[in-house]
């Protein structure tokens, strides 16, 4: 550990006229800083550079910045990008536009990342149709390694940090307009497969644990894995949106400070927003987000975070992409428009690609 050494002079000679006195046994022990004032530091770094030049300062730094919502607070989002030729993959930070060439175990040839989920966790697969699944912290290189997936899906969801819950952490894998689900919890050897109907559009975990599911009919169904329990409709669980499922390309489940929504995407692009009213059992138009931005991914919903925070995110937003490799999307609820973003960094995969696009949200950890 370093010392910052204060001027000093020595103790056999007086100060010259003018000057102070000044002990050259004054240190100051960057060591001795307490937690609030280690934390107070943290929620200053807004880069993940940063984060790892405080982590590696020394092990009570690196204790003080291990992955949690507090430690992370000041982190802007990211996005998983893919270098080319190397096909190894970066992260972008886009308040910055800056990419981050940290390099991942593994090249995009041999595995796939499908999201990011609690604790700091990146999803990666094979491209097998039974696909050896992976969790690995960006954070401190841990893994977690789960049962092969006897069926082929595109969405992951994780019902809690893998970590902290342990084996009541539920691992769900489905696809989109199926009716298979799979799930395991961490620790299992294999996973249970259940057939449900009708089929699925999308699923989060939400609040209280348990799974909501939403029908092509905008229909709320919801269960208890835990208990192993199927899937039943919600009270009312019908639309009660003024827009017909039919007017919209797709729809996903998302959730935004405390309430579930569904973002309901139009064919001319854009959104219509739509919240579920627990007491009702009715979805209710929602003509913004609190404040809150919220980010689609490849697959589906990724997450929410508050804009007043300095992150330089936008409030009452959209940020979604697409198949493109080198763009994304803002939609603003308020003003009804689209902007279209791009990396405009050199060395990058551009143009259409089958390979999903991950929003990596670090303050959420």
């Amino acid at each position: 550990m370093e010392f910052v050494k204060r001027r000093g002079f020595s103790s056999t000679s007086p100060p010259r006229a003018g000057e102070e006195e000044v002990s050259d046994t004054k240190r100051r022990d960057w060591a001795s800083l307490t937690p609030p004032l280690l934390l107070a530091v943290l929620h200053r770094l807004d880069s993940l550079e940063d984060f790892f030049a405080f982590r590696g300062v020394c092990r009570a730094w690196r204790s003080a910045a291990a992955p949690s919502v507090d430690a992370l607070a000041g982190q802007s989002p990211l996005l998983l990008l893919t270098r080319f030729p190397s096909y190894t993959e970066a992260f972008f930070d886009l308040p910055r536009r800056r990419l981050y060439r940290f390099r991942l175990p593994w090249s995009v040839h041999s595995r796939r990342s499908l999201a990011f989920v609690p604790g700091g966790h990146l999803v990666t697969a094979t491209h097998s149709s039974k696909s050896k699944i992976l969790l690995w912290n960006i954070f401190t290189q841990s893994q977690i390694r789960l049962p092969t997936a006897p069926l082929p899906f595109r969405r992951v969801l994780l019902s809690s940090d893998p970590v902290t819950a342990g084996h009541h952490c539920v691992v769900l894998l489905f696809s989109k307009g199926g009716s298979l689900i799979q799930y395991s919890r961490i620790g299992d050897s294999v996973w249970t497969i259940r057939d449900s109907d009708p089929s699925i559009e999308d699923m989060i975990f939400f609040r209280d644990g348990n799974l909501y599911a939403l029908t092509a009919t905008m229909q709320l169904l919801v269960a208890d894995l835990s208990a192993d329990r199927d899937f039943h409709p919600l009270r009312n669980g019908s639309a009660a949106a003024p827009a017909p499922a039919s007017a919209h390309y797709e729809q996903f489940l998302a959730e935004a400070g405390g309430n579930m929504l569904v973002l309901c995407h139009r064919f001319q692009r854009g959104f219509d927003v739509f919240r579920w009213d627990f007491k009702s059992g009715r979805w209710v138009e929602a003509l913004d987000l609190g404040g809150r931005a919220v980010f689609l991914g490849s697959t589906g919903f990724a997450g929410s975070i508050a804009t007043g925070t300095g992150l330089g995110i936008r409030g009452d937003c959209i940020y979604y992409v697409g198949r493109r490799k080198d763009a994304w999307y803002v939609f603003s609820m308020e003003e009804q428009t689209i902007e279209v973003l791009s990396p405009d960094s050199p060395g990058l995969l551009k143009g259409e690609s089958a390979m999903e696009t991950v929003w990596v949200l670090p303050s959420l950890c």
